[in-house]
């Protein structure tokens, strides 16, 4: 029996040129920290931090510290002037970035639908950024953040997509064993491969799909409803 149901966010529940929207991000953040970086070699120091924490490993450390560790490799600034104009940024700038992004049609009512069946929802979006950066996102797309018991974010998770650990921390967060999650993303690599490395259940999130593709474990978002189903079913069936 799924007891959690896990959701990506960017392709999956929000409708959004990523392109575009990274473009806007680099742009203004580049502004925002004139005083600080070369706005020529921004973008890619801040991909190679960003690099960094994905591929972390240690345990010991969130996301958020092995960022900071690295960002002030090509920062020669102290943390505590720096640092109060990226919460700025972040806190005044960033929700001016939504351009045309927004939750795909179908959002709404299987938001309803799982709400009313009783699962632990949680926000599965890659943690690379902070939680108030997260949170403006959810609101773009009208998501209720009471609706989801964690939402991941850099300031908590230690992993991020596609470590499988990723999968198995949020598990531990939520007190749910990993056979009893459901895994929803649009990407194989990054939400489909590591959420089954870890034992889940997975949903492939495909819209242009005509309908649910139950043998594959894939379908339009719509389709997770009757897939959730078929899952219930099955589990009765075996025991």
């Amino acid at each position: 029996m799924i007891e959690a149901v896990l959701l990506d966010l960017d392709g999956t529940l929000l409708d959004v040129d990523m392109d575009g929207f990274l473009d806007r991000y680099f742009e203004k953040l580049a502004q925002h920290l004139d005083g600080f970086v070369d706005p020529a070699s921004f973008r890619e120091n801040l991909w190679a931090s960003t690099e960094v924490m994905i591929r972390n490993t240690d345990p010991g450390k969130t996301n958020k510290e092995v960022f900071i560790e690295h960002f002030y490799t090509w920062i020669p600034h102290p943390h505590d002037k720096v640092w109060p104009y990226v919460d700025e940024f972040y806190e005044t700038i960033f929700p001016t970035l939504q351009g045309n992004i927004k939750s795909f049609p179908d959002v709404p009512y299987v938001m309803e639908k799982l709400r009313q069946g009783g699962y632990k929802l949680v926000l599965a979006t890659n943690p690379i950024f902070p939680l108030n950066a997260i949170l403006h996102r959810m609101k773009w797309g009208g998501l209720n953040p009471d609706d989801f018991c964690l939402i991941t974010s850099y300031e908590t998770m230690h992993y991020c997509k596609p470590n499988p650990e990723y999968f198995l921390e949020v598990a531990g967060l939520i007190d749910v064993p990993p056979q009893k999650c459901l895994m929803v993303g649009n990407e194989y690599i990054f939400d489909i491969q590591p959420a089954e490395k870890a034992g889940m259940h997975t949903f492939l999130v495909s819209e242009t799909l005509e309908s649910l593709d139950k043998d594959n474990k894939r379908g339009r978002l719509l389709d997770l409803i009757p897939y959730l189903s078929l899952l219930a079913a099955q589990t009765t069936k075996e025991d």
